[in-house]
Formats: structure tokens, sequence, C-alpha cells
């Protein structure tokens, strides 16, 4: 049997062990059964396995961490993808050390510097909400970062980041949020959350002109809101734009950045006596915790955070160099309803 492609799971598979089973026979360790032992070697044999560079790379350090960078900690989005990765590096042998990036949109943050100096053994780095004006920046920051250690990146992924990643597109799913709104009788649809992304053809700005453009929408300016991916910012911004209209003019549905925003235009809506869904439908995303509980119960978009920060692991140890897409489901509940 010979594989070309084959990785450390072909290999763990064949053999019936674990992931960290064959890494340590890799690596020459001798808390490993003679019987074991030859099963991995065997395998490899059958598979004619090659370590990649990435794979060596982790296999001849002694540190056995991993490290992965995420901003906004307090958003409960990133938890889940940490508690992903947390458990699949623990279940390949690997520490999980967990980094904010807080600042992740100013010039003064630089993660190479930061994460060299603790001889980590690889790193998962989400890249979520940079704006145009310090992309260029994280960018040259982390191909330096690359020279020290294996990256893999999460998040929204711009094309032109030649990394192995786990991503999203934002475009497409947005997209998809606004047809099933449409389907359910809205035309005046707002979005509220985010930066203002210019280049990335995978952003969310695209997906919603693409979705009002589908359904022969007009794409209206003041329905438009950016800023942050907060409860509070949710709240500002929906009362802004309702307070600024005739209310003839306020949006009949709302697709919140995420479930936060989305918790704090219903306040918004519920402090102008509005009527969920009657009067006004919330779509949020990444169906976190709170949004069954929320009132109305938040319709959202499962983005798989658990599944994408144990993937990131994966693509991290076994060493493929390779872009996957995050696969996404609505979740229907009853902050969205037809409009008559």
């Amino acid at each position: 049997m010979r594989s070309d492609n084959a990785t450390i799971y072909d290999i763990a598979s064949d053999a019936g062990v674990s992931i960290a089973t064959v890494s340590r026979v890799l690596r020459g360790e001798t808390n490993v059964s003679a019987v074991t032992r030859k099963k991995v070697q065997d395998a490899i044999a059958r598979h004619n396995y090659r370590p990649s560079s990435i794979a060596r790379g982790l296999m001849s350090k002694s540190t056995h961490s991993l490290g992965i960078v995420l901003p906004k900690l307090l958003n409960p989005h990133y938890a889940m993808i940490f508690t992903g990765a947390y458990e699949e590096a623990r279940k390949m042998g690997y520490s999980m050390s967990l980094f904010p990036w807080s600042s992740i949109d100013t010039r003064a943050y630089d993660p190479a510097t930061m994460l060299v100096e603790r001889r980590l053994d690889g790193v998962i780095v989400c890249v979520e909400y940079l704006s145009p004006d310090h992309d260029e920046q994280v960018l040259a920051s982390l191909q330096e970062l690359k020279h020290f250690m294996p990256v893999v990146l999460i998040g929204c992924v711009p094309p032109w980041y030649d990394f192995p990643a786990v991503t999203n597109n934002n475009a497409a799913m947005v997209r998809e949020i606004v047809a099933y709104l449409v389907s359910l009788g809205h035309e005046k649809i707002a979005f509220i959350g985010g930066v203002q992304e210019d280049k990335d053809p995978l952003r969310r700005d695209v997906g919603y002109e693409e979705g009002l453009r589908d359904a022969r929408l007009p794409y209206t300016a003041s329905y438009r809101v950016y800023g942050k991916g907060t409860a509070e910012a949710g709240e500002k911004a929906l009362g802004d734009m309702l307070d600024s209209l005739k209310p003839e003019y306020w949006p009949t549905a709302v697709i919140a950045l995420n479930d936060l925003v989305a918790m704090g235009c219903q306040a918004a809506a519920r402090k102008r006596g509005l009527s969920m869904p009657k009067q006004l439908s919330i779509i949020g995303c990444d169906d976190l915790f709170c949004a069954p509980y929320l009132y109305p119960p938040l319709t959202s978009i499962n983005t798989r955070q658990q599944a994408t920060g144990a993937r990131a692991v994966q693509l991290l140890i076994s060493g493929e160099d390779k872009r996957e897409t995050v696969e996404w489901e609505l979740v229907e509940r009853a902050s969205c309803a037809k409009t008559k």
C-alpha cells in the first residue's frame, strides 16, 4: 500500500492507535510497547509515510505546547473555539495556552514578538475583524511568525493569506440570511455590526449586498451600521437608527453581527415599544448558549465553533497545508416571523 498524501491521522487509523502514540514512535520515545511500536512502524511502511516539514518541526521539539490567539475573550463564541482546540490538543498529548489579541486592529500589537519567546510547537491565530488599514501589518507579522513555528489561521481569513486555515465564507452566510428573511416577506432589512471591509471578497457586506440584489431590493445606506460586536454596541446602533428615521421607514428585520449584538438590538426594540417578531424580526450569528433563552428566543446561525478549534489543531499537528471552510446551519426560533 502506498499513499503519497498520507497524514499522521492515516497512520494512527491503520495502526489502531492514537495520534499521540504515533507521534511518540516518530520521536523515538521509549514509553511505547514493542508490539505497539511495530504496529505503527508497519503502518508507516505500508503508506510510505514521510512526516511533513511542519509535522517534523512539531515532533522535534520537547515542549508539547501549542498556543491559540483569540480576540474579544468576553464573547462566548471564542470560549467555544478554545474549548474545541483545547480538548483536541489534550487528546493528542499537547497542552494548549490561550493568548488574547484584543487589540488586533491596532499597529501597536505584534503577535510574533509575543509568541516566539514562548517556545511553542505551533500556534492557531484568529484573524477576525481586520480593517483594510491594518491588513498588511498583520499579514507581515504572521509571515514573520511562520519563520519560527507552524501557524494555522481561523476566522474570517482573507484569500490572500497563504496559510493553512479553517475559515468562514461570511459572504455566503449573510447572503443565506438575507434570502431567509426575504422568504418571510421582509423588504426593509438592516445589518448591524462589524468593520467596513474593503478588499475581502468573502466579507459580510458582499453577502448583504448580493442578497439584496438577488431579491431585487435596494441597498439603503442608513440600514447598514458598523460597530463593535457587543450587546451595548448593538443596542446603541439600532436605537440610533430608529431615532434617526421616521417610523414608516424603520426596518422590519435586522441581521446582527453576532448573538451579543442581537441581544442589544432586542433591548433597543423593547425600549421603543416594538413587538418582536411581529414588528421587528432579529437574527443573530454564532448560536450561543443564551440564544434559546432570550425573549423572544433568537434565530441564529450555528457556526460550529468547537469543531473549528478542533480541526485547526488537527491541521497544525498533521502539517496539512490546506484551507477548509466551516459549514454553518440556520437555527430557526421565535425571533423571526413573516411580515403578513
